[in-house]
């Protein structure tokens, strides 16, 4: 889930992709409309509503597959979007009855299809789907060079726990062409476990890394290092990117050590710094509240060691969990944007003085439903001159197109609008621009 920053075409318009999980769809969110106070708390910044799953048939009828659109990556000429599906084309029966452990897809979308009229609520602008060979995909990032990407799995088939591999992409192809083994956790235990959970919180949970978020960077390596938020093992893994793309063994050269299990990590700009957002224990359930920064190149020599700092976000008090969800920098790098799910708001924190080890944040942005519902920030988006920061939210599983969308102005830490409608259980959402 690395933040992929392009350079914006001239007299282009600002947009965003927002994933909807549970409707099925991403939505397309036009940034000028959503800004617009007449429009604040509608759903009139919404420009379309792609379809992203398959039609398959399911007792002789045909179905709109279950797929849970959870993490859109934006390609860095914003032509092409890939959008994982937690359950790929799975049909809606079986997710409703265990969410996880179903085979998962990516979705090659057309940013430029994206905006037809036509792309409304069908597959217009969908080009292909590509198989993810695992179960509950999760992140995905391009990686250095850009030919190939990385695709993350949670899980298991039929289970929450048991996701150990990291699939490469070849983009080209549109299939994964080499699978990067993980290293069992929870050192001095029995890996696997002869009994393994179906779901957490369990006490079995540690073995598998059972990664969420993915993100690279060019530096630490002959082509870069790939980073993963570990959900299962309260870690993150450090892979050699040459290794992986070119199927050789022992890809993973470390773990690095973090608070709790994370979802989301993303890349400083320059490629230097790795931000890792703790969520939760998978053993235990007990939800973490802070944001690891990561030396890169610390990471490609000595990752034990390579966790340089590490900030509450969300709430001042260390014995209150705020369950961060994404640590995003913002474009120059010199800021990171935390999402906190449990507390309902953001922390804008300063990049160096968190480095220094000094109180590190600038500001700390509530976020309202506009009703007693709680706002449960996730996903989180940037534009490249920072100035705007998209945040997706609201309550899980609310039903369909309860999530929203809020606009942050980081200049001035206010929000600028609120867009509804966006989904069931939004998740990540990332920024394009289309003349």
């Amino acid at each position: 889930m690395g933040m992929l920053i392009g350079t914006t075409p001239a007299m282009s318009k600002d947009y965003f992709l927002a994933s909807g999980r549970w409707d099925n769809i991403v939505l397309v969110i036009d940034l000028e409309k959503a800004i617009d106070p007449a429009n604040d708390g509608t759903s009139k910044a919404v420009v379309n509503r792609l379809r992203v799953t398959p039609d398959i048939v399911v007792n002789g009828e045909k179905q709109i597959a279950s797929g849970q659109p959870i993490i859109v990556t934006i390609a860095p000429d914003y032509r092409t979007a890939y959008i994982s599906n937690h359950s790929g084309a799975t049909a809606a029966a079986d997710t409703a009855k265990f969410q996880h452990g179903h085979r998962g897809s990516v979705t090659v979308v057309d940013l430029t299809k994206a905006l037809d009229e036509e792309a409304d609520e069908t597959l217009h602008a969908v080009k292909g789907w590509i198989d993810s060979e695992g179960y509950g995909a999760t992140g995905f990032t391009i990686l250095p060079g850009g030919t190939h990407a990385a695709l993350a799995h949670a899980e298991a088939q039929g289970l929450e726990d048991g996701g150990r591999h990291i699939n490469i992409i070849d983009l080209a192809k549109g299939k994964v062409v080499h699978k990067v083994e993980q290293a069992y956790g929870k050192p001095g235990h029995d890996c696997p476990p002869a009994d393994m959970a179906k779901s957490a919180p369990d006490a079995r949970f540690g073995c598998f890394p059972d990664t969420n978020g993915v993100t690279a960077s060019p530096l630490g390596g002959k082509s870069g290092l790939i980073f993963t938020a570990n959900g299962g093992s309260n870690d993150v893994s450090v892979i050699d990117v040459a290794k992986a793309i070119a199927g050789e063994p022992n890809a993973e050269i470390g773990r690095i050590p973090v608070q709790a299990g994370g979802f989301g990590i993303s890349t400083s700009p320059d490629g230097k710094l790795v931000a890792q957002a703790s969520r939760e224990n998978p053993q235990d359930g007990k939800e973490a509240n802070t944001i690891s920064i990561i030396d890169v190149l610390k990471a490609g020599t000595d990752p034990a060691s390579a966790e340089v700092a590490r900030v509450r976000v969300g709430t001042d008090d260390e014995n209150e969990s705020s369950r961060p969800f994404v640590g995003a920098f913002t474009p120059d790098g010199t800021k990171i944007v935390s999402t906190n799910f449990r507390t309902n708001n953001i922390d804008i924190i300063d990049v160096a003085k968190a480095l220094a080890g000094e109180k590190a944040t600038l500001a700390r942005i509530p976020l309202s439903t506009g009703s007693d519902k709680p706002s449960r920030p996730r996903g989180v988006a940037i534009t490249p001159d920072g100035q705007y920061a998209a945040i997706t939210g609201a309550p899980p599983k609310d039903g369909h197109n309860s999530s929203m969308v809020w606009i942050v102005d980081l200049t001035t830490n206010e929000v600028k609008g609120r867009v509804t409608e966006i989904g069931s259980e939004s998740y990540m959402i990332g920024y394009f621009a289309a003349e």
